[in-house]
This record gives C-alpha cells, structure tokens and sequence, in this order.
C-alpha cells in the first residue's frame, strides 16, 4: 500500500471564527484524500474549532496558552522543529506569513518544504511593525508563496525580483450554475465585514448620510461584530441614521443576502474579500471601493458593479444611487454577476493546491 505524503498546516489558532481560518479548514479538509494532513496551532483558545475539521486530521498546539512571540521565540522555533520530525512532516504550509519567522529556521536542514500562504496582501501590516522586516527577511526564504489575488501577486514579485517561486491562488467558493433569484423590490443595502477599522465602515457612514438624504426609505445593513462598534455607534447617532443597522455575528449570511438589492465594500484594503464574492453567487450587484487587493478582480465596470476610487465617499455615493433608482440596471447587473468566476470554483482552486504540493513534494 503507497503511503501518502504528510503535509501540515501552521495556524495561530486554528479554532479561531476569522475567513482565513474558515478558508483554511475548507482547503485542508479537501486535501485530506491525497494526504496525510496535519494541522499545528501556537495555542487553542478553545477545545473544538469553530469550522468543522476532517477527523482524518491530526490536530495539536505547540501551547496551551498563546506565547510571547518575542520572549519565547527559540522555544516556539524549538517545539514546531521538534514536531515537523517527529511526524516526519514533508511539507508545511503557514496560514500567515508572520508565522514564516517561526518556520523558517525550523525547517532549515530538515528538508521540509515550506509554502508561506498569505492572507492579506504585501503592503497591509495589521498595525504592526514587525509584518514587513518578517516578509523581506523570513517569507523570500520559502520554497513558495501563496496569493490570494494577482495583484498582490505582482506586489511580491516585484519586492522579491523574481528570486522566488509565486503562486496565486483564489480562495475557493462553492458557486451556483447561475445567480440566486434577484429580489428587484428589495430596498436593503448591505455590507458584511468585522467592526474593524480596515473595514472603512467610518466612510460607509458618510456614504449613507448623502444616500439616506435622497433615499430615505432604504436601509442598510452591517452584518459583523468587531471593536469598532461602540465608536460606530456614536456616529450613526451623531448624524441620526437609524436606516444602518449593525446586526452583529448572524449565523446564515446568505440569507440577508437573498433579500438584498446592493452589495457595498468600503475597506482600506483587503486580501480578498470573500464576502464580495458571496454576494455575488447571490446575484447582488456590487459597490466598492477599489482599495487593494481583490474587488478589480472580482467586479466588471459597468457590467456587475462599479468600482470607486479610494476613498470618495461622493462618487460611491453617487453610483448607489443611481442602483437604486435604475431597477433595470440591478437586474442587468445581477444576471451578470458571475461572470470570470469560474477561477474561484471550488474543484479549480483545490486542483491547483494539489498541483502546487506534488510539485514540491
């Protein structure tokens, strides 16, 4: 009987409720039949993860509580070289590139591969200062680097010279044959996001105060909890917006979707917003601004939605507007709204990961 090739994913925490922990469990999960998959977090916060993994999948954490990166960094190098041996791990992917400070040198010497997975983009920092100086000097001695989007794509290729091996690769999303059944008579706009200030809800707000004065009888909702909340709050009072409501974590997002008429993005910048996309396999048109990385991949002008320039609340403004009062055009808009989506399918992406791993294995 041939054995499979072990591979490993490197989480923070695993059991986390963020997209990129949700998109990790979907892709490992999917691999599981070709390999022997293994994931490793630096600490569980809770005993089961909050997306469902493959019981196939040897889960564990190097600590039962999260370690200080700085004060702890050699035992953390230590225990993950410690573990990638003794499960005779041929490949290890990190499912952040600020994890490569860690797994570069605990593979050096081992013969593990290392695939760095980025889930942001090359310029987004997370309000860190250690994010960029970990990618120039940990991230360009992986064997590869995975992103999310082209654009970003050609960001490390250009920081990098063409001295490593870049692959993009789409988060995958299980899409209809053809859009939802579009509900022209809705009158919801809706935004789904954390309550983080990368969201950019604080321009979503100024956009809605021009919107709501020509519109009053549309609303629009914010699906998501974050530490913004109380800071949002204080300003949809400030400029008496009750037509916003922030709803919180909802379990069943497709649902507020489904009876939606526009899709809006005002973020600073993404990885790839996947929300976007869902909102697209929902037959929504789309709104957003066209921050880095994602939404001029993911929207055709003109054509499924309109991109807006970073960050004119006026124009963004302007293009809901005319959505609003152009039925016909959110019915044209919607039944294109899966257009070049095809590169997202689920079976497509998970192709290429397997292409990628047999390659370096």
């Amino acid at each position: 009987m041939k054995h499979k090739k072990r591979i490993c994913f490197f989480s923070g925490d695993i059991t986390r409720s963020g997209g990129t922990e949700r998109v990790s469990a979907q892709i490992m999960n999917a691999l599981c039949g070709d390999y022997d998959v293994y994931v490793v977090s630096l600490a569980e916060s809770v005993n089961e993860p909050f997306y469902a993994i493959d019981d196939s999948i040897a889960r564990t954490s190097l600590f039962e509580e999260p370690p200080d990166g700085i004060r702890q960094y050699f035992t953390i190098v230590r225990r993950l070289r410690r573990f990638l041996r003794k499960e005779r791990i041929g490949l290890l992917i990190d499912i952040d590139t600020i994890l490569d400070a860690f797994s570069v040198p605990a593979v050096k010497g081992t013969g593990v591969k290392l695939v760095a997975w980025e889930h942001f983009n090359f310029y987004e920092t997370m309000g860190t200062k250690t994010r960029m100086p970990i990618r120039r000097h940990f991230t360009r001695r992986a064997d590869a680097v995975v992103t999310l989007t082209r654009e970003d794509k050609e960001y490390y290729a250009g920081a990098f010279r063409g001295k490593m091996r870049i692959e993009q690769i789409y988060n995958p999303i299980e899409l209809p044959e053809k859009p939802s059944s579009y509900d022209v008579g809705s009158k919801t706009i809706i935004s789904v996001g954390r309550l983080v200030k990368v969201k950019g809800y604080d321009y979503l707000i100024e956009v809605a105060e021009r919107v709501f004065a020509k519109h009053p009888d549309w609303e629009w909702l914010i699906l998501g909890e974050g530490t913004e909340r109380q800071r949002l709050e204080a300003m949809l009072s400030e400029k008496h917006l009750r037509q916003v409501r922030l709803l919180g974590r909802v379990e069943k997002v497709k649902d507020y979707l489904a009876k939606s008429a526009v899709f809006v993005l005002t973020s600073r910048n993404e990885g790839f917003p996947l929300a976007l996309v869902e909102a697209k396999a929902m037959g929504l048109p789309a709104v957003s601004f066209q921050c880095r990385t994602g939404p001029s991949e993911l929207i055709e002008e003109g054509v499924n939605g309109y991109l807006v320039d970073c960050f004119d609340v006026e124009q963004m403004a302007e293009r809901i507007g005319r959505l609003i009062e152009d039925s016909s055009m959110r019915l044209a808009f919607s039944a294109r709204s899966l257009d070049d989506t095809g590169k997202m399918d689920f079976s497509v992406v998970i192709s290429q990961w397997n292409s990628l791993l047999n390659d370096l294995l």
